[in-house]
């Protein structure tokens, strides 16, 4: 990960990229499963009531506007992702 200004409301932090993997760790520990492939670069995660394709491009990191996109489309919170990155 790596790290550049982002302010999440009551929580100023350095704004982060994520390794894919990265995120499929989030979404898991989030309760998140594995659904299916669409070919090999996008793997879909749900939950039961949210779904969230996650791009697979080798190396590239997501950026900080694709993380949120992610946080908004699962509903997860700001403060999970800051709980889970200070672990």
């Amino acid at each position: 990960m790596t790290y550049s200004i982002l302010d999440l409301g009551e929580v100023c932090i350095l704004g982060l990229t994520m390794k894919p993997r990265d995120m499929i760790k989030f979404l898991e520990s989030k309760n998140f499963k594995f659904i299916r492939a669409k070919g090999t670069s996008h793997h879909i995660y749900s939950n039961g009531t949210h779904s969230v394709p996650i791009p697979i491009h080798g190396r590239k990191d997501f950026d900080i506007d694709f993380i949120m996109m992610i946080l908004r489309e699962t509903e997860i919170s700001k403060s999970d992702l800051l709980d889970y990155l200070k672990r």
